[in-house]
């Protein structure tokens, strides 16, 4: 596959998508060439899908059907976490995936299988993570996923102040949500995330101080078991200066699937954590390589880190 000099087409449909609980939210959906994957990008904690929009034109401008969606309580979505109101992973891994893909594609006209990648963004990489355990996935007929600064909170993965933030503020954290009903806005909001739901915090607290998933309230998956057993394609991507997400966290991701065949790659740009979203070029060059060496039937990720045998 060429890279794509094409003018981004700033162009998308809203695809409304309803929830287990009722809540609503709308991906924005981007047409491409119907013979390449979906490109579905998920956000980070605390940021909503507009944010990802030059990432979706350029993307779609490259020829992939591309989409964003949200995460539970943030951007468009209308659900708004409170003592008697909330979610976790498991809620966001086996509704709010799987339903956002099959509207997506519904309004794209792509088949329910037609292949698709994961763009995932920091927190979206953890949910995709869990996400790759479940047999929605394979009925999306779901390629593989490429995660930027996606990585685990577990603090022994970061050095310094970021390792005291995280060693100390994620038990406060789990505790004000605790004890609130839920994670408050402003000055109780250690982690700058906004409004979140009590057992999302609750378990990504866990997560920060153990580095697993085991506290991850589930109705059918076992994911703790299921992530050591699958073997999915996953690319692990971070830019210069992404101090939220240090090599040591991705490895820390990584090491959840130690069966999958997993590539962690560091790239020179000095875009940190964010801003690589609003200046894609460079995501999109790696984008189209990892796809292309799929289509052509090579091992997209040759010098994998985390391969099972």
């Amino acid at each position: 596959m060429s890279i794509s000099t094409s003018r981004p087409d700033n162009k998308f449909e809203y695809v409304p998508v309803v929830m287990g609980d009722t809540s609503t939210t709308q991906a924005r959906a981007y047409a491409g060439d119907p013979s390449q994957p979906l490109i579905m990008i998920w956000p980070g904690w605390g940021m909503g899908a507009r944010y990802y929009r030059p990432l979706a034109e350029h993307l779609s401008a490259a020829g992939f059907p591309t989409a964003i969606g949200e995460l539970r309580g943030q951007g468009e979505s209308s659900a708004r976490p409170s003592r008697s109101e909330t979610w976790g992973y498991h809620d966001m891994v086996s509704e709010d995936y799987p339903r956002t893909v099959r509207g997506v594609k519904a309004r794209l006209g792509l088949e329910p299988d037609h292949p698709t990648v994961l763009l995932c963004h920091s927190m979206g990489g953890q949910i995709g993570t869990l996400f790759l355990t479940r047999p929605e996935c394979h009925e999306l007929n779901v390629i593989g996923m490429i995660g930027v600064g996606a990585g685990t909170p577990y603090f022994k993965g970061f050095e310094g102040k970021n390792r005291w933030r995280l060693a100390i503020g994620a038990p406060l954290m789990r505790l004000t949500s605790t004890f609130i009903g839920y994670q408050p806005e402003g000055i109780l909001d250690l982690a700058g995330y906004g409004m979140q739901a009590r057992r999302h915090v609750i378990e990504w607290s866990h997560l920060a101080l153990a580095n697993n998933f085991n506290k991850v309230h589930t109705t059918d998956v076992p994911y703790p078991e299921r992530l050591k057993e699958i073997t999915p394609q996953v690319l692990l991507l971070r830019f210069a200066g992404d101090e939220d997400c240090p090599r040591a966290s991705m490895d820390n991701l990584a090491a959840q699937i130690p069966r999958a065949h997993v590539q962690l790659e560091e790239l020179p740009e000095e875009l940190g954590h964010n801003r690589w979203a609003r200046n894609p070029e460079a995501i999109v060059r790696r984008v189209q390589q990892w796809i292309s060496a799929q289509s052509a039937g090579q091992d997209p990720n040759p010098h994998s880190a985390f391969r099972g045998s």
